[in-house]
């Protein structure tokens, strides 16, 4: 429902960090762009852009499958892209269910989902013509060593200098070479030179790195990962129906045991995600973390049942995000190639605010901003903490995440470090005059 207006709380950083912010750049996977989900029974649903009102979901299944968190946590549309696949069960219960750039697989033994070796189940003479004219190189025989041994040697394949500081900069933890094997897994050839990028096959990906400027193509230096789903799903996949899109409120997973393949049975899971007001499915994957943090829980129920507006902005570069009660949360558009992880906690400081709104508990004069930024910040880093715990700092290491990390480290000083923290960034806007604040 529409909130009064009252007046406008922002977050300031010093001046030199925001020019850091605005310059930093590390090699990374060329980011796709931000792609808009409604919310599900368990997950979310991304419709296709060709089929009205049609698309896939990705969800978390009681006793099943969590593919959607598995989603969450390997970067989302963002690196994976889209689903592009209905899920199913196989031999042996293993569940399944394609994205634009990768094949989730669900084990029904240790009840984990993982990246499936994709490029491995299409190595087959049958499908060897049809990777060769997407440019997917042949692989190459593993070397006969132990297998110590043999996945050091084919990690010396990694000659690209531009792929391998990809392949280094996993999703999942930064530099860590056992998360980059976890995503990509282990390389199946040397890198290919084809017409404009050079290509590498990797059991799970494949990453191209555009070494010429084509029309309509990437700029030259990216490099980004090959759109493996799409191909499995052209080539290998087991059903038909598996590729037919649906309607938000289809959750059937398909059996393709069964002949014909039929409805598996599986419940989504019992706790849906709440519907909030956002078009930004970066924004709703922050929220979707922030729900995992129980602090936040009364603010986010407060913000689904009033439709508060949670949505990117154009803001000035020294403010990350800022709640009015009339236009809701804005977020600055210079954060859209943000992780979602410290965008959670700067929602979860934007959402205190709300909350003491909601509550009645914002002052006008200065002690009393101060006083409610002390608790934004705190909530925010309370929140940064916990989801650091659960999930590990993200694997780019940007100017966003080094502020929230040093919040943190601030934090351990006490309250009377959080306090003078407050008065550093916030003083000079809770000195403003209430008109002044309410006109931002």
């Amino acid at each position: 429902m529409p909130l009064p207006c009252r007046r406008t709380i922002r977050r300031v950083m010093a001046l030199t960090l925001v020019l850091a912010w605005l310059v930093a750049g590390v090699g990374r996977l060329a980011a796709a762009s931000p792609l808009d989900a409604t919310p599900v029974e368990g997950g979310a649903f991304f419709k296709q852009a060709d089929a009205e009102a049609l698309g896939f979901a990705i969800r978390n299944y009681a006793d099943g499958p969590t593919f959607y968190d598995a989603y969450l946590r390997f970067g989302g549309a963002d690196t994976l892209g889209p689903p592009v696949s209905r899920p199913w069960i196989a031999d042996g219960g293993f569940a399944y269910q394609l994205t634009q750039r990768a094949l989730l697989q669900w084990s029904p033994t240790d009840q984990q989902v993982g990246v499936a070796n994709i490029f491995e189940l299409l190595d087959g003479i049958e499908f060897a013509d049809e990777l060769r004219a997407r440019h997917i190189p042949d692989a190459e025989a593993p070397p006969p060593l132990s297998p110590n041994l043999a996945q050091q040697a084919r990690l010396a394949w990694l000659t690209d200098r531009a792929i391998a500081d990809t392949f280094a900069n996993n999703p999942l933890q930064l530099g860590n070479q056992d998360a980059s094997i976890e995503f990509h897994g282990l390389p199946m050839s040397r890198p290919v030179r084809a017409g404009p990028f050079v290509i590498q096959r990797f059991q799970r990906t494949a990453l191209q790195h555009w070494v010429e400027q084509v029309d309509g193509g990437p700029p030259v230096g990216s490099v980004v990962l090959v759109n493996a789903g799409d191909i499995y799903r052209d080539l290998a996949l087991p059903a038909e129906v598996l590729a037919l899109p649906h309607q938000p409120d289809h959750a059937a997973v398909v059996d393709v045991r069964l002949d014909p393949p039929d409805d598996a049975g599986l419940a989504p899971a019992a706790v849906a995600s709440r519907a909030y007001n956002t078009s930004s499915h970066r924004l709703r994957t922050a929220l979707a973390l922030l729900e995992g943090v129980e602090a936040n829980l009364a603010a986010l129920e407060l913000a689904a049942s009033t439709q508060l507006v949670i949505e990117f902005h154009v803001l000035p570069e020294s403010v990350l995000a800022s709640f009015n009660a009339a236009s809701g949360i804005q977020v600055n558009t210079n954060l859209r190639d943000e992780a979602p992880l410290p965008l959670a906690a700067v929602l979860a400081h934007e959402l205190q605010h709300f909350e003491d709104f909601m509550l009645g508990q914002l002052g006008e004069d200065s002690q009393s901003c101060l006083d409610a930024e002390v608790r934004a910040l705190t909530r925010e880093i309370q929140t940064w903490r916990a989801l650091v715990d659960d999930h590990g700092l993200p694997p780019r290491p940007s100017v966003l995440v080094r502020i929230e990390t040093s919040r943190a480290s601030i934090y351990q000083e006490g309250s009377t470090a959080i306090e003078e923290l407050a008065r550093f960034l916030y003083q000079e806007a809770c000195d403003k005059p209430l008109t002044a604040q309410a006109k931002g």
